[in-house]
């Protein structure tokens, strides 16, 4: 037996004994023995060896991003991860972990769900309204940590503190407007505080590429003797070498690959278009190394799962390839580094070859040539060839660079 995971099994049946010897019901016992084992899971697929809270701590993330947990749920299994951490180092632990799961104070609830009710009915798509539900739960959790205790109590003063303190001030104004709109209209709240807010201008960016070397150095990072590394490795080239959106590549089905045509044909997720794109030979190796190797057994119809068999979030593409850019050692210098930046690399590559802008617009799957138009500032080499000499210098400009005057 691996002398790692003698040590997990005895760690969980230790604790499951202590739990036992302090009056814990046979119920309490089977809940908590069941949370063990998928943290076990979750730690055997990053190759954890000996716990740490530090671990607890990510597992519990790693579960509020995998599936819609009810609030209840996330804090039954945030109680367990808390006890394992008492009984390993024998002290208390504070239930501060618990705000990374953003469970909307009471007193604001109510009015939250009915708000969300009018996107649903407004047609707004099931992951806007989940951004919708986290970033206003965070704004009515600082103002209950204010000792607001009913809507009577928000007032400019507050909404201005939250917007000061919001990393995304952009993002708080666009959901806050329509929040508010919404409570003001419904009379919840005496006026709609959020046109006091100062308007964001939101600068232009050059989207953010890497170069050849770079790239490889990223790629070199992944280790792909693991399971989590045939994975990621298949997921980084679908964006490197397709320029796949992450959504795309999270929601790709195994049956929308067809390994005979050597194709891989899909709905887009952004869009709503069909999206057939060439099975590159390195992809489909790489794919098929992790399904016969590396995909968790499941009769889930995704092609990239977690570590508990379930599909990606939303989030988890950007995550995987931020964490090679990291391990490479790769100076970001005010790029962006998630895997928006390798589809980002991928179309600046394809513009530098002087691919026709509509042959980009398809392989990137945008309905017109001016959303990647912007791309060919990107291109150097290809800028330089339109370069105009200098003009030769006159009149006193001249007799100045002369020194004359």
């Amino acid at each position: 037996m691996d002398e790692t995971m003698k040590y997990w099994w005895k760690l969980r049946d230790d604790f499951t004994e202590f739990l036992r010897q302090k009056g814990y019901s046979k119920s309490s016992l089977i809940h908590y023995h069941g949370q063990i084992d998928f943290l076990i899971r979750f730690a055997n697929a990053r190759n954890y060896r000996f716990y740490a809270p530090s671990i607890g701590q990510e597992f519990l993330e790693a579960e509020s991003r995998l599936m819609d947990w009810a609030p209840k749920s996330l804090v039954l299994k945030a109680t367990v991860i808390r006890r394992l951490d008492e009984y390993q180092d024998h002290k208390k632990y504070t239930f501060a972990r618990l705000r990374c799961f953003y469970i909307c104070p009471e007193q604001f609830q109510d009015k939250l769900e009915e708000f969300l009710d009018t996107l649903k009915a407004a047609g707004l798509k099931e992951i806007t309204i989940k951004s919708y539900r986290t970033k206003l739960t965070h704004m009515l959790q600082f103002f209950s940590e204010k000792g607001i205790e009913s809507w009577d109590g928000v007032n400019i003063s507050v909404l201005q503190e939250a917007f000061n303190q919001s990393e995304n001030k952009a993002l708080f104004l666009s959901y806050a407007k329509r929040f508010f709109g919404f409570l003001s209209r419904t009379g919840v709240v005496k006026a709609d505080y959020s046109g006091i807010l100062p308007p964001i201008r939101q600068p232009h960016h050059t989207p953010s590429v890497y170069t050849d070397e770079e790239i490889n150095a990223m790629l070199s990072s992944v280790d792909t003797e693991t399971a989590f590394g045939m994975r990621d490795y298949a997921i980084l080239l679908l964006a490197l070498l397709l320029g796949m959106r992450s959504s795309d590549i999270r929601l790709l089905c195994i049956e929308d690959i067809d390994f005979e045509k050597k194709t891989i044909s899909y709905i887009q997720f952004k869009t709503g278009v069909g999206q057939t794109l060439r099975l590159l030979p390195e992809i489909e190796n790489a794919i098929q190394n992790y399904l016969t190797s590396g995909r968790p057994i499941s009769n889930d119809p995704h092609v990239f799962l977690t570590y508990r068999g379930t599909p990606l979030t939303r989030s988890s593409v950007s995550l995987i390839a931020g964490k090679y850019f990291r391990a490479a050692g790769i100076d970001f210098n005010g790029r962006h580094h998630g895997s928006h930046a390798l589809r980002m690399t991928f179309a600046s590559q394809l513009v530098a070859e002087q691919t026709p802008l509509e042959v980009v617009s398809k392989l990137l799957g945008h309905d017109d040539e001016g959303a990647i138009s912007h791309y060919v500032a990107l291109s150097t080499e290809g800028l330089r060839t339109c370069s105009l000499p200098a003009p030769a210098a006159t009149g006193k400009f001249a007799a100045y660079l002369m020194g004359k005057e």
